[in-house]
């Protein structure tokens, strides 16, 4: 009796703790040198959110947002599920921090699987709860704010007259099922958003990083990811443990990863959603600085 009590015991400090830390925020710092870089865009640096999943870290996220602008980037780049497919867009948490956050940075919104859900039930004309409808209209007052969504689209920043090209790519559904991680066809990344230009040191949004070979491949010269949610559970030592896709240990869970001098940043997310867990996995913001390495 007294053992049970005491698992009992522990369980509860278990679930008391994992209610704290989801309000925790924690921010992660990298610093990405390239001799691709200009000089003139030397110490460019911006701010990754990712996964966000339409969480609140105060009333109208005030933290998070006071969090960004102590950090002071140059621009924010959005990695993907911002918002939550089961819950209505606008009005939202989300919305309500992408507006703050639209009056004072160049925001750059890619999508993740749970915007390019959004876009099928819009183009199946499915009424589900008319959740169609807040996402159109959560797109377009952030787009008339100055929020560029990079949907399979690229834009640019430019600073001393020097560009940096900026991608966000959508891949398909099957890439994001849970259980199977399919190849990828050779020239797909192409087939979606052409060819990488050989003139500006180019940043791919990727929701999923699981792929980064192939964004690599395609000519990512940095690659920002997020999906895989830090791997869910953290072990020191370990990492991540399992990933939205039920992989075990997945290797591109959180971090910085290079590849024949490509780079990736993976960023563990900020929120969860279907009651997955986050366990010694803190939410993260992550603060990334440019270098040109001569």
């Amino acid at each position: 009796m007294h053992i049970g009590i005491i698992v009992a015991g522990l369980i509860m400090i278990f679930i008391i703790w994992t209610v704290i830390e989801q309000k925790q925020l924690v921010t992660t710092k990298y610093v990405v040198a390239s001799a691709k870089l200009p000089k003139a865009l030397n110490s460019t640096s911006f701010v990754v959110l990712a996964d966000l999943h339409n969480y609140n870290f105060g009333k109208n996220n005030e933290r998070l947002v006071k969090r960004i602008d102590e950090l002071s980037p140059e621009f924010i780049i959005i990695a993907g599920d911002m918002i939550n497919k089961s819950a209505a867009c606008y009005p939202s948490n989300v919305f309500r921090l992408l507006e703050q956050l639209a009056k004072r940075y160049k925001i750059f919104y890619a999508y993740g699987n749970h915007e390019q859900r959004m876009d099928r039930i819009l183009e199946m004309n499915i009424n589900q709860n008319d959740l169609s409808s807040t996402w159109v209209e959560f797109k377009k007052i952030l787009t008339n704010l100055g929020v560029i969504f990079l949907d399979n689209k690229s834009t640019v920043f430019i600073k001393n007259k020097e560009k940096l090209r900026i991608t966000g790519v959508s891949i398909g559904r099957e890439y994001f099922i849970r259980g199977k991680i399919p190849a990828m066809e050779e020239g797909y990344i192409r087939s979606l958003i052409g060819e990488k230009t050989k003139k500006e040191y180019q940043i791919l949004i990727a929701h999923n990083p699981v792929y980064f070979s192939e964004y690599a491949n395609w000519g990512a010269d940095l690659t920002i990811s997020g999906h895989l949610h830090g791997g869910l559970v953290r072990l020191p030592g370990v990492g991540g443990v399992i990933s939205p896709q039920v992989k075990l240990f997945p290797k591109y869970n959180s971090g910085n990863f290079a590849e024949n001098g490509q780079q990736m940043v993976v960023s563990r997310g900020l929120g969860s959603h279907s009651m997955m867990p986050r366990v010694f996995n803190a939410p993260e913001i992550v603060y990334i600085t440019m270098k040109n390495q001569d």
